[in-house]
């Protein structure tokens, strides 16, 4: 019967050993549900993050249409104000020759109206 308790003693030993090994394992996969707690309330604080950034980048791209639409729409009233004032600097073309035609004609008038008014006496 020795034999048989020195087995037993062996199985104890090793039975011994394996409760030491489950206890620890027992205390690291607790500490690893704690990290998984932790990990899962950063995932939901990112989760809302990400939720924001998303509300953040919608109203982002709305605000960039509507910029796109008023360019545009400036873009087409500069093509009509130019178009208008081509046509209003064209209209204005017979003024310029009617200016040099008074240029030629008239001369410098400050230098006649002085000669007649030193003439006429009126001065």
């Amino acid at each position: 019967m020795a034999g048989v308790e020195d087995r037993l003693e062996k199985v104890e030993k090793r039975l011994d050993s394996v409760e030491g090994q489950v206890g620890g394992l027992r205390s690291e996969v607790s500490g690893l549900r704690g990290e998984v707690t932790g990990l899962r309330g950063a995932v939901t604080r990112l989760d809302g993050e990400v939720q924001k950034l998303r509300v953040l980048g919608e109203e982002n791209e709305r605000r960039i249409n509507l910029v796109i639409e008023v360019q545009a729409l400036h873009g087409q009233k500069l093509d009509e104000h130019s178009g208008m004032l081509a046509q209003i600097t064209k209209a204005l073309e017979p003024l310029a020759a009617i200016h040099a035609f008074i240029q030629g004609v008239a001369g410098n008038h400050e230098e006649r109206i002085t000669a007649l008014e030193k003439r006429t006496g009126v001065r």
